[in-house]
């Protein structure tokens, strides 16, 4: 391999890593609800078979922003980590209803297979 092919290599190896690393932190920061915690508990409901508790908090952006609701999905048997499964602004309460013992719907949005899937309002 010639110098020039190894030097361009080089460059496009780290731009690619770089990217990636910017892509990251940009997806962490601005994206990722996992890394929101709940403030002030509100409401809770257990699943058909009990096999799942949604916790409802609401968060106080304090004066400069509005409130927001997040909903943490616990699993009874305590053999997995929870896992938050709803993020929404502009509003300070959440209406749950329970279709089926893997699908709720939180504020009107459905969320199917509550172990996978998430409503994030900044995705719509």
């Amino acid at each position: 391999m010639s110098k020039k092919k190894k030097t361009l290599t080089i460059i496009i190896s780290i731009l690619i890593a770089t990217s990636m690393l910017v892509v990251s932190v940009v997806y962490y920061f601005f994206y990722d609800i996992s890394r929101i915690k709940g403030e002030e508990l509100i409401a809770k409901s257990a699943s058909p078979n009990n096999t799942y508790t949604v916790e409802v908090y609401k968060n106080n952006g304090g004066a400069t922003t509005d409130c927001a609701v997040l909903c943490v999905l616990h699993y009874n048997d305590e053999s997995k980590k929870d896992r938050n499964i709803y993020w929404d602004y502009h509003c300070d309460d959440a209406n749950i209803e329970w279709t089926d013992e893997d699908t709720v719907v939180i504020n009107g949005k459905t969320i199917n297979d509550v172990t996978k899937n998430k409503y994030d309002f900044r995705n719509e």
